[in-house]
């Protein structure tokens, strides 16, 4: 029978712990292994951040435009007869152009009754951090209700008014020979680009105006002519 001292004190071999240069070695090795994986993360965040940027800019552009299409189509629609003035807008230059549009329809209630609907910047409350202090907002109100906001972020808007050659009207007494409005909107990013500023980029409207975005903010520039599809019948 062979008999096990478990007191022994002979020392056991191959078990060696890591030398103070291995470990340094091993944790330079994590520590480039983990830069590198940061540096791909905030590549990766910063396009993330930039594509939804401009996502919500082209998708602002989309519904203001779409939203004044629609809205334009319908001036002077009069059903019941009621021969209201279709156009009201205030302060249209010499050239036709005017930073507002007010207009009048039937409200398609089969009430006989007009509706005056305007559209115009605004500085609109949002439902985090408030209003931003700037007019950027296109904002929709209906007869002598509250103004509504229908897209942010659009920094600039011009509406330029022609009558049925397609030649710009001389000045609000003209508004009754109005056939076409010309819309033109600039949309912005809500922030700044902190990393591929885009470059400065200047706009020529229609109109004859020069728009330029905030230093360091992506912009956006649409312009469509639209034929108000009840006028001149």
């Amino acid at each position: 029978m062979t008999t096990v001292n478990y007191n022994s004190t002979k020392p056991l071999r191959n078990q060696r712990g890591f030398t103070l240069i291995e470990l340094l070695i091993a944790m330079t090795v994590g520590a480039v292994l983990m830069a590198a994986v940061m540096t791909a993360f905030m590549a990766q965040h910063e396009t993330y951040l930039v594509q939804d940027d401009v996502v919500e800019m082209q998708q602002n552009a989309r519904v203001a435009m779409t939203a004044l299409t629609r809205d334009i189509r319908s001036i002077g629609f009069d059903p019941g007869r009621m021969g209201f003035t279709p156009l009201t807008t205030p302060n249209v230059t010499a050239d036709g152009v005017a930073p507002t549009l007010v207009f009048s329809r039937d409200d398609g209630t089969n009430a006989l009754k007009s509706q005056t609907v305007t559209y115009a910047l605004f500085d609109a409350f949002v439902s985090v951090g408030g209003n931003d202090g700037l007019v950027d907002d296109l904002g929709r109100r209906v007869d002598g209700g509250s103004i509504q906001p229908v897209a942010e972020n659009i920094s600039q808007i011009e509406f330029r008014y022609l009558d049925e050659n397609g030649n710009p009207i001389n000045g609000s007494g003209e508004l009754g020979h109005v056939r076409s409005i010309q819309v033109s909107i600039m949309a912005t990013s809500a922030n700044p680009a902190t990393k591929a500023v885009p470059p400065s980029q200047t706009y020529s409207t229609p109109g004859g105006q020069e728009w330029t975005p905030g230093n360091g903010f992506r912009s956006l520039f649409l312009t469509s002519t639209i034929h108000c599809r009840n006028l001149g019948l």
